[in-house]
């Protein structure tokens, strides 16, 4: 459906409309998806899904309605289920209302047709030669490749009227021996930049070289996080401390402490739904332009994000980072970068006497939110480095590590960065490697993953 057609849709529906203010977002896609496991391509799959969310308001009370019919009769009647829903509902009195409309930068930077175009022999071919380089090994091998095309509308009785398209190609690529694993994954918003022989090499490269692996005993070691490792971290500190919610509630790290050097001068992080070097998007999911918002600029405690609801309550302005309302999550960053070092990862690797390599994290949980401590596992990779090398895989282990000393002890940032897509479907993270000190490891593994 084009930019037109489906406003106007919105648009038409919106007239029959009885409560105070209404909103409707709808999110198309067309996703198609290649699932393979033990070397076998076992699941081809394409799917069109459509979702129009309906927030209504009378007066304080606030009320929300979905469904998956995308005719003007079905946004029509859940148009309607919203508006009664909003009539039983409490007031809240901390309620700002529904946006006004802003001026959005509308941007196709993150729309790429020949992605749209890409067919489903293209996804076996490639998918094939990761199952190849894997069986060549005697290893075996799992994974995704995923096309998608997305659109994005949000509209108003208050006159907001945004629309957004973008498309993203990732690939992931899990191959496994009898006591070891490697991982390799891509993602871009043009097909063209998924390379699946490289990809797949990785792996089957990490699962070779991890083989046998020996234990080591757990305590703090430096490190050098490859960006799948950091990205694992990046989403616990995004999700739970970066928002204007965190700091309502008191539980992030920059609460009253703006200004403040808390980490490491090499250390920048920061959101921006229009650097077209990530996977943009330009507005959020109550059609408010996404603004820039620097987290930490070279190690100085910086804003968080706001959607209208708490950038009302704090006296602010919205900087674009709403969820589909209501939800139970507040703002939350969906455009994170940060920013490039000066060193290379094989660098790092050399600048470290003893340490321990991560490909990847997993099962990452907060275990206190103020100094974003977080306890996980090391999975598909873990190296013992000596000497400047990565010389054996190790078996793999737990760790237990606050975020904030983290990026206080990171000794190193690097000059290469990855896009890693997002898990809410749009926007992603922009990460490099990183080269960190005294990396705190609380348990072992008895056998690796």
């Amino acid at each position: 459906m084009s930019r037109e057609q489906l406003l106007d849709l919105l648009r038409g529906a919106l007239s029959t409309a009885d409560a105070d203010g209404t909103e409707i977002v709808a999110i198309t896609s067309d996703e198609a998806l290649t699932w393979y496991a033990e070397n076998i391509i076992h699941q081809n799959v394409a799917a069109h899904t459509a979702q129009i969310s309906v927030r209504a308001v009378v007066g304080k009370q606030v009320g929300s309605a979905s469904t998956t019919d995308l005719t003007l009769e079905g946004i029509q009647r859940t148009i309607q289920s919203a508006s009664d829903a909003a009539r039983l509902m409490p007031e809240d009195p901390d309620f700002p209302g529904l946006p006004l409309p802003q001026t959005v930068q509308e941007t196709d930077v993150g729309y790429v047709p020949a992605t749209v175009a890409s067919q489903p022999g293209e996804r076996a071919a490639a998918v094939r030669s990761v199952i190849d380089g894997a069986e060549h090994a005697g290893l075996r091998a799992a994974g995704t490749y995923l096309v998608q095309s997305n659109e994005l509308a949000v509209v108003s009785t208050t006159g907001v009227a945004a629309f957004h398209r973008d498309t993203m190609a990732s690939l992931k690529a899990v191959v496994m021996g009898d006591d070891s694993s490697g991982y390799g994954y891509v993602s871009s918003s043009d097909v063209a930049d998924i390379d699946p022989l490289a990809t797949g090499q990785r792996a089957v490269q990490t699962a070779m070289e991890t083989r046998n692996p020996m234990d080591v005993e757990p305590g703090p070691y430096d490190v050098v996080l490859s960006p799948w490792a950091v990205d694992e971290l990046m989403k616990m500190m995004a999700f739970h401390a970066l928002s204007a919610r965190s700091i309502e509630e008191h539980t992030s790290f920059l609460d009253g402490r703006q200004g403040e050097h808390l980490v490491s001068p090499l250390i920048s992080l920061y959101d921006d739904g229009l650097d077209p070097t990530g996977l943009p998007l330009p507005f959020d999911y109550e059609g408010q332009p996404k603004q820039r918002v620097d987290f930490i600029s070279q190690g100085v405690a910086g804003d968080v994000v706001y959607d209208t609801y708490y950038a009302k309550k704090a006296g602010r302005a919205s900087t674009g980072h709403s969820l589909q309302q209501p939800n139970d999550f507040g703002p939350v960053p969906l455009n994170f970068f940060m920013a490039a070092g000066e060193s290379a990862e094989e660098e790092m690797v050399a600048h470290t006497e003893r340490g321990i390599y991560v490909t990847r994290f997993w099962y990452a949980n907060v275990v206190e939110p103020r100094q974003m401590t977080v306890t996980g596992m090391t999975r598909d990779g873990t190296y013992l480095i000596e000497n400047g090398r990565r010389t054996r895989g190790i078996r793999n282990l737990r760790f237990t590590q606050s975020l904030v000393e983290m990026l206080k002890s990171t000794l190193e940032v690097g000059r290469d960065r990855s896009i890693l897509a997002s898990g809410f479907g749009v926007g992603g993270m922009v990460l490099p490697s990183l080269r960190v000190q005294a990396f705190h490891f609380t348990g072992a593994t008895k056998k690796s993953q």
